[in-house]
């Protein structure tokens, strides 16, 4: 990898698929293939809808590899991105009004679109085997929930990866309650040895979403969306027949069906386990002497306990002054949740493994001052 400007600023706030060499060249050729296509004017001036019959057998195998089987086709939608997705099931399955359960730490947006569609999120306590399932319970028998969202395999922002033992446990009191789950399984396929995602365990009751953002790339704009029965599927999508913000873009399905069926989008993710990897190391031997860090091999970002009496307001803005760049870790805190004495660090954001290393060197330093 090329070296960096050495007096930008390191920005470690965002998480993405990592570049690898393989990519540009894969998704030429797909763009390559898209723009031959007899179906070209078709792609670009029509609606995708929700993917082709070829999008979806395409998608029904790649899938299989977390899921175990290929989903039946008429369970699967292919849409323009986990957050619109979401707003679409939000909307559906929680009235205005109503609430949804979700980790107390969760993804940044969560209680975004839940404002958006009025209705509230409750939290869920957390360990280190992500969210637990007394918690959940509690929370079934004092509220009428319409949903849970959960992202139990990398979860964001704390890294934890939740056991099969604790996956059946959530399932369980999922079933009890007959209360649906939204599973976030962003992080499945660049996870190694990841647990058999909850739509595996309890398939009819989950609304498994993964995206291609962290395991091909962000702009695609593109996830997939498996209900748990066709005739779920039928009832979410007929009052909606002509919302197409979340249409999959026409292109986007060309290219990312072209790399399933070359591929091309294994090797891809291949390529992309092994760079998180490889920054990984380099936390590691950055920051793992310290006894601060929680983390995955497969995570693109760690997660630090902050030393006292360092919180993370006085962190985020030492390390600006040196150049570096953090987010605010009450960006993941559900409504009434204080999170004050952690950082999530992207391994990803900066470009080359040298910026990595001086943005994580500026990190263990103020760590080590703790002034």
């Amino acid at each position: 990898m090329s070296v960096g400007d050495a007096t930008a600023p390191i920005d470690m706030t965002r998480t993405w698929a990592p570049q690898v060499p393989a990519f540009r060249e894969h998704v030429e050729r797909s763009l390559i293939a898209a723009a031959r296509a007899p179906d070209l004017a078709s792609t670009i001036q029509r609606h995708r809808f929700h993917g082709s019959a070829r999008d979806k057998e395409a998608a029904a195998d790649w899938l299989r590899n977390r899921l175990g089987a290929p989903p039946s086709p008429t369970r699967l939608l292919m849409t323009g991105g986990t957050q619109n997705t979401l707003m679409v099931l939000f909307s559906r399955l929680a009235p205005q009004g109503a609430a949804i359960a979700a980790e107390k730490l969760t993804y940044a947006a969560i209680g975004q679109l839940a404002m958006l569609g009025r209705i509230s999120v409750l939290p869920v306590d957390i360990d280190e085997d992500g969210m637990r399932d007394d918690s959940l319970e509690s929370l079934c028998k004092a509220h009428n929930l319409a949903a849970v969202y959960i992202n139990p395999t990398g979860h964001n922002p704390t890294t934890s990866m939740m056991s099969l033992e604790r996956r059946q446990r959530v399932a369980r009191v999922a079933r009890k309650y007959a209360l649906p789950i939204i599973e976030d399984d962003v992080h499945g396929l660049i996870t190694k040895n990841a647990p058999p995602p909850l739509a595996s365990i309890a398939p009819d009751l989950t609304w498994y979403l993964m995206s291609v953002s962290k395991c091909l790339g962000i702009g695609l704009r593109t996830a997939y969306l498996i209900a748990p029965s066709g005739d779920g599927l039928a009832d979410l999508l007929r009052p909606i027949p002509s919302v197409s913000s979340w249409f999959v873009p026409g292109l986007s399905a060309a290219i990312i069906t072209h790399l399933i069926e070359s591929g091309a989008a294994s090797h891809i993710v291949g390529q992309i386990s092994k760079e998180i990897a490889a920054r990984q190391d380099i936390a590691q031997e950055m920051l793992g002497h310290l006894g601060v860090m929680r983390t995955n091999k497969s995570s693109l970002h760690v997660w630090i306990d902050l030393p006292s009496p360092w919180t993370a307001e006085p962190f985020i803005q030492a390390a600006r002054t040196k150049g570096v760049i953090l987010r605010h870790p009450g960006v993941f805190a559900t409504a009434g949740i204080n999170v004050e004495h952690n950082i999530r660090a992207s391994l990803i954001a900066p470009s080359t493994h040298e910026d990595l290393r001086r943005g994580l060197s500026v990190l263990a330093v103020l760590l080590l001052s703790r002034t």
